[in-house]
């Protein structure tokens, strides 16, 4: 296990022990949301071109839609899809 040292303000540490943070789970959340996802990181203003042209497509009816039941029944479907392959 790596040990990382961090250092912090004495009054800014004391602070945070009083409002009973646990800082040690905190950090490891932190560092936990930086591993790669595996996914491509975007910036925001990529994200709003996104959406954007997402609501557009759906507002102009080119957007193709499924069923909310027609949605659970392909994520069922991809589930068992994947466990019968990891067995």
């Amino acid at each position: 296990m790596a040990i990382i040292n961090l250092e912090l303000e004495d009054s800014f540490y004391e602070d945070i022990k009083k409002q009973g943070i646990d800082l040690q789970a905190q950090f490891q959340e932190f560092l936990a949301d930086l591993k790669d996802d595996g996914y491509p990181a975007i910036s925001t203003e990529e994200a709003k071109k996104r959406v954007k042209k997402a609501v557009e497509e759906y507002k102009s009816g080119k957007m193709e839609t499924v069923s909310h039941k027609e949605m659970w029944e392909n994520i069922d479907s991809d589930i068992e899809k994947k466990i019968a392959n990891n067995l």
